[in-house]
C-alpha cells in the first residue's frame, strides 16, 4: 500500500476528525473526488441536452415519418 503524507492545518484537522478517524476520511476522499467529477461532466452534458427540443419537427420531416410508417 502506497503512503502519502498530507500537511493541514489545525482548523482543517479538527474538521476531518469530526467526520471519523482522519485516514479513513482522507482514503474516502480521495476515491469520491474523481467520481465527483464526472457526476458533474454528466450533469452538464444532460443539461445540454434538455435545452435541445427533439419534439420540434419541420411539416417535411413529418411527412417523411408519415410516409415510412405507411411502407412498413
Amino acid at each position: 500500500m502506497t503512503t502519502i503524507s498530507v500537511r493541514i492545518t489545525e482548523e482543517e484537522k479538527k474538521n476531518l476528525k469530526k467526520h471519523g478517524e482522519i485516514s479513513k476520511v482522507v482514503r474516502e476522499a480521495i476515491t469520491t473526488y474523481p467520481a465527483s467529477g464526472k457526476s458533474e461532466e454528466t450533469i452538464k452534458r444532460l443539461e445540454e441536452l434538455q435545452k435541445i427540443d427533439y419534439a420540434k419537427t419541420t411539416s417535411q420531416q413529418e411527412i417523411n415519418l408519415l410516409r415510412k410508417d405507411r411502407e412498413r
